[in-house]
């Protein structure tokens, strides 16, 4: 836990190894970093109470309201510390304005009026001669557009922009998977003739691979490519892991911003219906509003113990899924750490719905069934 400050009282700074001046941008992004390093699930610096105490931090100073908030209770705090009066300031006597003269046209000499007004009538001449000369305008123009016509970005081009290429599974049972790391992580081909290695491809962070063996003579492991062929990867650009690590560790490297309280992440359709979601438990939640089709028609945050109201909701009915978990992944529509998903049996109206509390509590009904992760995040 960071040392607490006179400007710091809780140490929420500190623990993002910050000061009070510093930017959202600022904040959000040590945030990120803290977050990729103290993850229960990052090998060998994950720290679940590290990770607690920074999405803590992250919370109230990613808000602007809670952190200006915290900040006036901290200059409230450093101010106490002094005695009221210790110093008197005397009063000053008041100083009467100077008054200020400002220039009259009858302080410009002739001479200058003189020249300002030939350059006026000179002017005056030119864009009179220059109206006259113009050709006349045709009696109808034709526009033709030269542009090529676009086609709407697919979403996942528009994830691919967001967050890089998605990650690939190689053959074979995956033990190890590509970490992050500046520039791309190169497949290489051995060259049996010149006992070199050439470059044959590349894979993205987050893949995952079944390594073979290590040849500690170059730094290179083999993994298999396909059930006839092998390739090359360097040693430094694998970590430990099999394929569900490696979705998490890449769900909670592009989490993103954390949502706000009633957020709408998603959203298919408008109407007039409205829905009213609680929260009881201490962790964040997302509830989804599925069609009799089973697509989302709209995704909501829910932040722990909190309330929210959502409007312009199509009339319909629906089957709810929620989620509680820590860690909302944008990129992966779905919490990176320790999340459960539970589903609501049957279809309902938005008015046998309000208000839906998590976790539900509608006398009558069945209880909710489980969810495996890939069926909640499933749009």
């Amino acid at each position: 836990m960071p040392p607490q400050t006179r400007f710091d009282p809780e140490g929420l700074y500190a623990r993002l190894g910050l000061d009070a001046s510093a930017a959202p941008q600022a904040i959000a992004a040590a945030y990120r970093r803290k977050a990729r390093l103290f993850h229960p699930d990052v090998p060998g610096t994950g720290n679940t109470n590290a990770f607690v105490a920074v999405k803590r931090a992250y919370d109230v100073l990613a808000n602007p309201e809670s952190r200006q908030a915290y900040d006036r209770l901290a200059r409230r705090a450093a101010l106490e510390e002094f005695e009221p009066g210790v110093i008197p300031v005397a009063p000053s006597e008041p100083i009467p304005p100077t008054p200020t003269r400002y220039p009259r046209a009858t302080d410009i000499p002739i001479a200058v009026w003189l020249v300002l007004g030939v350059i006026l009538l000179v002017g005056v001449v030119q864009v009179v001669r220059h109206l006259i000369a113009l050709p006349p305008l045709p009696a109808s123009v034709e526009v033709r557009a030269h542009a090529p016509a676009i086609a709407p970005s697919s979403p996942e081009a528009i994830r691919n922009a967001a967050y890089g290429p998605l990650p690939v599974r190689l053959a074979g049972a995956p033990n190890y998977y590509v970490v992050p790391a500046s520039g791309s992580t190169i497949l290489w081909r051995p060259d049996e003739e010149h006992k070199t290695f050439l470059p044959s491809g590349q894979l993205p962070p987050f893949s995952s691979v079944q390594a073979l063996r290590l040849s500690r003579q170059n730094g290179m492991v083999e993994v298999r490519l396909s059930d006839t062929a092998n390739i090359f990867i360097e040693a430094s650009r694998l970590t430990p892991g099999d394929a569900g690590a490696a979705r998490r560790a890449y769900c909670a490297y592009n989490a993103g911003p954390s949502p706000a309280n009633g957020e709408v992440l998603q959203r298919r359709g408008a109407g007039k219906g409205h829905l009213e979601l609680v929260n009881r438990t201490t962790q964040p939640a997302v509830v989804k509003l599925r069609d009799p089709n089973g697509s989302a028609v709209i995704t909501a945050f829910l932040a722990p113990g909190a309330h929210a109201e959502l409007e312009g909701i199509p009339e319909g009915r629906y089957r709810p899924d929620f989620a509680i978990g820590e860690l909302w992944s944008r990129a992966c529509q779905g919490f990176a750490a320790g999340m459960r998903a539970q589903r609501l049996r049957g279809l309902f109206s938005l008015g046998a719905l309000t208000p839906l509390t998590i976790p539900p509590d509608l006398p009558g009904e069945p209880p909710p069934v489980d969810l495996s992760d890939q069926a909640f995040e499933r749009d």
